[in-house]
């Protein structure tokens, strides 16, 4: 997999924001996941047929890769609906192997639809250069900001010292508490990354809260 950045100032940034619904997200061999605004851009970014151990659309559609004449790959037939254990379990181990890169910590989902769901919004977010659809709402002790992106998000936290009274929601209704946490005991304040962690909404749970320890290094 070349790992082309759709984090950065590409061709893709359009997609992301046009929320295109042919988009796709790869499991790779590794356990990886990986977020395509398109098949074009997927199929351009894959190098091998095994590389790709799923390849998952919206609906849950699994599917692998295929080699055509010319050896050049395409996208197969979906053989079924993919294992909702293997999915979450795999999508789990990716978030806590590398949590910095991964700072939204949404509730564990406990059906199919939502884990597919929070996998595509969550990817999404964490891409986005540009606004998505609706923006982020910050609320500080009740004076609420919309920046577009999480990019921006961090930029309006990072001059906080403290977030005792402050609220995020994501563009698709997530509410989360932000948390600063730093791997040093001793630590400024105003220092260390900080992390989304979302609020179980009311009138019924969405599914398990994560477990910190779990997710933070």
């Amino acid at each position: 997999m070349k790992r082309t950045d759709l984090s950065k100032g590409t061709a893709h940034d359009t997609e992301l924001a046009g929320a295109d619904p042919a988009d796709y997200v790869v499991v790779d061999e590794l356990g990886d996941f990986t977020y395509y605004p398109s098949k074009t851009a997927m199929l351009k970014d894959l190098e091998y047929v095994e590389e790709a151990a799923s390849i998952l659309d919206r609906a849950g559609n699994n599917f692998h890769l295929t080699l055509e004449e010319g050896r050049k790959l395409n996208l197969g037939s979906s053989f079924g609906r993919v294992e909702f254990t293997w999915l979450r379990q795999t999508w789990i181990t990716d978030r806590r192997r590398e949590p910095q890169a991964h700072r939204l910590l949404r509730l564990y989902p406990t059906t199919l639809d939502a884990l597919l769901a929070g996998i595509f919004e969550t990817l999404t977010l964490e891409l986005a250069s540009s606004a998505i659809s609706s923006p982020w709402v910050v609320d500080v002790a009740g004076e609420e900001t919309h920046p577009a992106t999480l990019r921006d998000v961090d930029g309006l936290l990072a001059r906080l010292d403290h977030f005792e009274r402050v609220t995020v929601r994501d563009p698709f209704g997530h509410d989360y508490r932000p948390i600063r946490h730093s791997p040093h005991r001793l630590h400024a304040p105003g220092t260390g990354t900080i992390y989304y962690v979302e609020i179980e909404p009311h009138g019924g749970e969405a599914g398990h809260a994560p477990t910190l320890s779990d997710n933070l290094p």
